[in-house]
């Protein structure tokens, strides 16, 4: 014969297996929610778009293997892109590329990764350099550009190595390597014809 107290527990007990078996059946039988697919608005292949200053002279030029554009979240997705910056006073432009890169901020911004150059050549006043890093961010309105991983910069035989830069392209065009940069500067090599002095 059970006493009060047992005939409690084996209540307390099967209600417990009761709400058991409920909540392991719903986990069974309700099937997982779908995940929206995540598709593009559209895509175009051998994308190329040139934008134009007030006189209608080109002043950037952004191309890609594909972009991917996703209007409802504000982001474009390009596959090799290439930007080109004209300089304003017809000097040679800059010439920037990736292999991936984001369109952000309605179309303001630009996020470049993985295997960044910039490019210029030089003239006869400037001497070409090539910069290079793992990221950059690209503001063409604001003509300023951004990178916040380790940048290279090689001209002829000099570098210089920082943890970051600040680029402001526009003419005159500067530049910023804040935190601890190293430097070389390559001896300049003798001129034809003149062998260096020794010592006797």
């Amino acid at each position: 014969m059970w006493t009060t107290r047992q005939g409690r527990l084996a209540i307390l007990f099967a209600v417990l297996a009761t709400l058991t078996w409920w909540v392991l059946h719903n986990m069974i039988e309700q099937p997982a929610q779908r995940v929206r697919e995540r598709t593009p608005k559209y895509i175009v292949s051998d994308f190329t778009a040139v934008e134009t200053d007030a006189t209608g002279r080109p002043a950037r030029r952004l191309a890609a293997r594909q972009l991917r554009e996703y209007v409802e979240e504000d982001l474009g997705e390009l596959d090799l892109p290439r930007l080109t910056l004209f300089d304003r006073d017809g000097g040679p432009p800059w010439e920037i590329s990736a292999q991936l890169g984001f369109l952000l901020n309605h179309n303001e911004e630009i996020h470049l990764l993985e295997h960044v150059k910039v490019d210029r050549v030089g003239t006869a006043t400037s001497r070409s350099f090539r910069l290079t890093s793992s990221e950059m961010r690209v503001w063409p309105k604001r003509e300023y550009a951004q990178g916040d991983q380790p940048v290279r910069l090689t001209s002829d035989r000099d570098w210089l190595t920082a943890p970051g830069m600040r680029l402001w392209y526009a003419h005159p065009s500067r530049a910023e390597f804040p935190g601890r940069a190293h430097i070389l500067i390559a001896p300049t090599p003798p001129a034809a014809g003149h062998s260096p002095e020794t010592t006797r």
